[in-house]
């Protein structure tokens, strides 16, 4: 292996995030190398040298690393943080099928009013949440910077949104208990909401790594 694919793999290696976008970075900086090694193969040094040197002048990998690393985080918080916001932009839609298809039983009580209220504050304020954090992790880079602790803080926001709304969901199916293994109890409960917040789990991991 030359010493430009050495490097390039080392810094593979070093670098967590979502894999189109790191797919992305290293093939930039095999590019930016490979026209380096080349202008310097152009002046008079023969391939190794010139490459050696140019892998010299981009950086050692751990520093490379780093920014590489602060960019694949944001790009991985920006994913988590709309994941969030479709999965729960989706949800009435979903709820408000199970509902038809099950013929609205059960959906009187007060307890259970009382906890629907409750998803659709919370919901809104989680959609107005991951609207912040997709922005603040793509455009208001520009203005607040690139800081890991974004990506961090919405790793533990992916886990709050998964504990919280796996709560109420589990309170709403209770509410209902003669239609528990209804279409509209346990079997749509599991579909249409542990099945997407397992996923945005998985992304809140993502993020916390990432970071």
């Amino acid at each position: 292996m030359d010493m430009i694919e050495a490097y390039v793999a080392e810094l593979d290696k070093a670098l967590r995030g979502p894999r189109a976008t790191k797919a992305d970075l290293l093939a930039e900086a095999r590019d930016g190398l490979l026209d380096a090694a080349d202008a310097y193969e152009d002046a008079g040094l023969d391939r190794r040298d010139a490459e050696r040197r140019a892998v010299a002048e981009f950086g050692a990998v751990p520093e490379i690393a780093c920014d590489y690393q602060t960019e694949l985080g944001l790009a991985q918080g920006r994913r988590t943080a709309l994941l969030i916001f479709f999965v729960l932009a989706a949800q009435p839609v979903l709820w408000r099928l199970t509902r038809h298809l099950a013929g609205g039983v059960g959906y009187h009580s007060p307890g259970y009013r009382l906890v629907e209220e409750t998803v659709s504050w919370m919901g809104s304020a989680t959609l107005f949440a991951a609207i912040l954090v997709a922005t603040a992790a793509g455009y208001g880079v520009r203005y607040l910077g690139a800081r890991r602790g974004l990506v961090r803080v919405t790793g533990v926001f992916a886990f709050a949104v998964c504990v919280v709304f796996s709560v109420l969901g589990v309170l709403l199916t209770a509410l209902t208990p003669h239609a528990l293994m209804s279409v509209a109890g346990l079997p749509s409960a599991l579909v249409f909401l542990g099945i997407p917040l397992a996923g945005i789990g998985v992304s809140g991991r993502n993020c916390l790594s990432a970071a």
